[in-house]
């Protein structure tokens, strides 16, 4: 199996300015094909510690690629490093400069001579195209060392390039692989670390690896094999072990807010909001993906007391006997606001998000979330401890979740985060 690693150059990608999302992308690409990643090594624009990264990954790599600085400016210096590095000049390859001419001709301009820079390539490289911009990139390979392929940075450029050209080379020469499969689960409500304990009480065998990603407020499952092992029973278990109703989602291109939207369209049902402490979050999650039209209908805000009473219409007596942080006052929220927009749904959420706010009844970090509908409306109280910000999201994510479960008919948690 061939070893592959990156070199990402770039001052931009060391001080914040960018974020190197080409390395994930290869990774995800290679380990669908049973590959991996060996290393990525991010390097300053500086001449010596470009060859000398160059260098420290070619004892462990039988390919690297590189990405980014092959602009026409004087800090792209990826063409002079890799030539440093395999001991050879620089010459105007043809192909390169024909790239360049027909680039800058379709679009009505004369290649002048900073950006015929970009068609100096090591002597011996081999161009690899470049269709969506100027830069070609290029491959080389000398002495039975590591094959450098050195591609533009920028990600619309970088990942035709990577696909096209580049990771038919690494498959060619890897033979032998057996491609893998696997299944995603995406799940909500439940903390990373009971997912692991329910996964590895299963005992999976070892054909099959156990990944799992916490990507805030969900947790994702993957489970992986090889194409040859069948891995479907060991779905079902994984499924019964997470006990099916905390999965939104098996499709790994498929949001949370996205399978929530289906859902909804799925049964022609519209939702509207109440917010106080969340402050429109929902109401922005819910419009977040196109095509919300047709599932949200409105929402306000109702931040103070003031609102909640004269717009919304929660009753006075309720505010002054249980507050506005309550089953009651969110009970008539969710209920008032879905017949006032006449939606099908009407979600509400009052709580105290902090840092300030909190009593010894009534922590920081403790909401309520009503749900009303003709058929099925309920309230919830959860606490979750943590920032104002995770808080808000938190709180938004249950809303919504409690809106999944409530169309699936399925049971409603004790109380989140949902500990089995």
């Amino acid at each position: 199996m061939r070893s592959v690693s990156i070199l990402a150059t770039g001052s931009e990608l060391l001080d914040g300015r960018v974020v190197d999302t080409n390395s994930n992308f290869v990774a995800k690409e290679l380990a669908e094909r049973g590959l991996k990643l060996k290393r990525v090594l991010v390097v300053d624009d500086d001449m010596g510690e470009l060859v000398q990264g160059l260098r420290e990954l070619s004892t462990v790599s039988d390919f690297i690629i590189t990405s980014g600085g092959l602009g026409p400016t004087s800090d792209d210096l990826t063409r002079d490093m890799v030539a440093a590095f395999f001991g050879v000049g620089l010459a105007e390859h043809p192909d390169a400069l024909a790239h360049l001419e027909s680039f800058f001709a379709k679009r009505g301009r004369v290649l002048d001579s900073q950006n015929r820079k970009q068609a100096l390539l090591p002597v011996g490289a081999s161009m690899v195209p470049n269709a969506n911009g100027t830069a070609p990139g290029f491959a080389m390979t000398k002495d039975g060392g590591p094959t450098v392929v050195s591609l533009s940075g920028v990600p619309r450029e970088f990942k035709p390039m990577f696909l096209d050209t580049v990771l038919p080379m690494i498959e060619a020469s890897s033979g032998g692989i057996e491609p893998i499969q696997r299944a995603t689960m995406k799940t909500f409500g439940l903390p990373e670390s009971t997912v692991g304990r329910l996964i590895e009480g299963l005992k999976l065998p070892k054909e099959i690896v156990v990944s799992y990603r916490a990507a805030f407020p969900e947790v994702h499952l993957v489970l992986k094999a090889p194409k040859s092992f069948d891995l479907s029973a060991y779905v079902v278990s994984a499924r019964d072990a997470l006990q099916n109703d905390t999965i939104f989602s098996e499709d790994p291109a498929e949001t949370f807010l996205i399978s929530l939207q289906k859902l909804l369209l799925s049964k022609g049902l519209t939702v509207a909001t109440a917010e106080s402490c969340t402050g429109g979050m929902v109401s922005e999650l819910l419009t977040r993906t196109p095509g919300s039209s047709a599932v949200f209908q409105g929402g306000i805000v109702a931040y103070s007391n003031e609102i909640k009473e004269r717009i919304v219409g929660v009753s006075r007596e309720t505010l002054d006997t249980t507050g506005a942080v309550s089953a009651e006052t969110v009970r008539e929220l969710a209920k008032n606001v879905r017949e006032k927009f006449k939606t099908s749904i009407g979600i509400s959420i009052s709580g105290v998000s902090g840092p300030d706010g909190g009593t010894n009844a009534k922590p920081v970090g403790t909401f309520y979330v009503g749900i009303s509908s003709e058929a099925r409306s309920f309230e919830m109280k959860c606490l979750y401890v943590s920032e104002r910000q995770n808080v808000r999201s938190y709180a938004s994510y249950v809303a919504l979740d409690l809106v999944r479960r409530a169309v699936l008919g399925l049971p409603l948690p004790e109380a989140y985060p949902i500990f089995r």
